[in-house]
């Protein structure tokens, strides 16, 4: 009998110390930020000018807030053709479900106007901190944090074929905007690298360990794209690349001999309780 006591004190014990390190979801679904892209005004460049029978390249941006949400779109060109403007310029959009990085039109004759080797700059980036007032995710000493995203890049903008030259990054951020470092070492994340050469569609991990310190500000993440298109991305689409499926979450992790304390506050008891039988 004495025996099934220890049993069952071990036992909670054990249970103790498991829910003392749960995972526990913080963005995503389960989450008090599970619905995080919000349907909203797409963030457009408005491309300034617009030549006769010419190309005007511009390399501005423009930036607003829409929900979490800061997005920055830049760069874009138009021309006058047949006696109407047509545009092109960078977009940054909320879908519902879905943040998505575009270009508002790929006009055959507009970028049939670019000379050999000249194209137009496109750039995205959306960032956004989780500091609803009554619900900030503040960073936490000793913690392990599992990020997960989906991209889908299919319509060819995230190639790295034709001269595009593509770049789409994720970083983690404090609230001072500064890039925390992944497990591997890493605080720029190169998106496209991670999918594999030549892969634009899949689901990327990530990976962060904080130790005893925890960075200042709330949680905030951002994504980066960047791309040059010419004359040979005729037809290719309008989407860079669709961000989707974003989740986080918390796993404490112990301080250094932290385990090995809880574990010997549980054989005390056990000894002292055999003592005492």
């Amino acid at each position: 009998m004495k025996y099934n006591h220890v049993f069952i004190l071990a036992l909670v014990n054990c249970c103790t110390i498991s829910s003392l390190y749960s995972q526990t979801s913080i963005v995503g679904s389960g989450s008090s930020y599970n619905d995080i892209f919000p349907s909203s005004t797409p963030v457009t460049y408005d491309v300034p000018g617009g030549g006769l029978a010419s190309i005007t390249l511009s390399n501005g941006s423009t930036t607003a807030t829409r929900g979490l949400w800061d997005l920055t779109a830049q760069g874009g060109a138009n021309a006058t053709i047949l006696a109407s403007l047509t545009e092109s310029a960078a977009q940054v959009a909320l879908n519902g479900s879905a943040l998505q990085f575009q270009i508002t039109n790929d006009n055959n004759s507009l970028l049939g106007l670019l000379g050999v080797g000249a194209s137009i700059h496109y750039a995205w980036q959306a960032v956004a901190y989780f500091d609803t007032p009554g619900d900030v995710l503040n960073y936490t000493p000793n913690t392990h944090y599992s990020i997960s995203f989906d991209v889908d890049g299919n319509n060819g903008l995230l190639s790295s074929v034709l001269g595009l030259n593509p770049s789409f990054t994720f970083e983690l951020i404090d609230g001072l905007g500064n890039t925390l470092t992944s497990s591997n070492n890493t605080t720029q994340i190169n998106i496209a690298g991670l999918l594999g050469s030549g892969v634009t569609t899949g689901t990327v991990n990530l990976d962060y360990l904080l130790g005893g310190t925890a960075p200042s500000g709330p949680i905030g993440v951002r994504f980066i794209g960047d791309a040059q298109v010419g004359a040979t991305a005729l037809s290719l689409g309008t989407d860079f690349a669709t961000i989707s499926n974003l989740n986080i979450s918390a796993t404490p992790v112990p301080e250094p001999g932290g385990s090995l304390l809880i574990g010997s506050v549980g054989v005390a008891a056990l000894l002292r309780r055999r003592r005492l039988s």
